[in-house]
Order: C-alpha cells, then structure tokens, then sequence
C-alpha cells in the first residue's frame, strides 16, 4: 500500500516537473507575436500636416474649409502626451512634408510657426491636468499685389 502511494507520488512529481514546463514552453512557442497594427502616425484633412496616433481629434472644435485650389482650417485634437516630444515631433515631420519653421516658443506652451509655399500654419500645444491639447491653425498667405506697369509717379 505505501509502496503504490509512494510510486503514484513520484510520477506525479516526475508529470509535474519535466512535462508540464515543456508543454507550456511548446504552447507559447506555438503563439506568434500580435504586431502592433495602429499606425504611429496619420495625415487628416491636410496631406502634409502628420498628426501622431496618441492624440485624437475633437470633431467638435474643429473646422475645415476648402475650395477647388485651397484648404484651411483649425484642427483640435487631444491625448495624453509629453507636450515636448510633441513638440519635437512636430519639428521633425513638418519639415519632412515641405514646411519650413518661422519661430518657435517653449516651455509655458509650445507655439510653432510654419510656412509652405502660399500658406502658414500655427501649432500650439499646451499641456492641462490630464491631457495635452494641440491646436493647429491653416490659413493662406497673402501674396503681394502685381504691380501695375504705367508711367512714374510725380
């Protein structure tokens, strides 16, 4: 009786410490890693303006208007990011789309300023309690008159 006790204890012991482990070791060899499918960044209504993923935008603060030649507006988004890397983002990849930074502030808020071709754009970024806020502002930029040829002034 001990003898079939003591056997029933040592092959559960034996199950228990080499099996075990390997069919766990085999069950997570079997399950690929998920890929993370979110895109880390997306282009809204302004296709080379990239806005990161983390930040989501508010529909109902936001407006944009557009024509068959121009399109301006203000986009307002929201998220939980470090208002400095935003910043930074912002720096890198408006510059990579063609736009060139006029001027920039820091630390309060970030305010940057941005020029492409025949219009301007104006990110600000201020951190509250429990969230960032990004505001970006599209407008055109006025182009000076085409001077009329004639005879001198006197």
């Amino acid at each position: 009786m001990k003898t079939a006790r003591l056997q029933t204890t040592a092959i559960a012991l034996f199950l228990l410490t080499f099996l075990l482990p390997a069919g766990l070791m085999a069950q997570k060899e079997e399950t690929p890693p998920v890929p993370d499918k979110k895109p880390r960044a997306t282009y809204y209504d302004f296709d080379d303006i990239l806005i990161p993923s983390e930040l989501t935008l508010d529909k109902k603060n936001s407006f944009v208007y557009g024509t068959t030649t121009s399109k301006v507006g203000i986009l307002i988004f929201e998220g939980r990011v470090d208002p400095s890397s935003l910043a930074g983002f912002f720096q890198n990849n408006m510059q990579k789309d063609g736009w060139k930074i006029l001027s920039s502030f820091k630390y309060r808020e970030y305010l940057l300023n941005f020029i492409k071709e025949d219009r301007s754009c104006v990110i600000s970024i201020v951190e509250k309690a429990f969230t960032t806020t990004v505001e970006v502002r599209i407008g055109p930029i006025e182009q000076p008159p085409i001077p009329i040829k004639g005879p001198p002034s006197r």
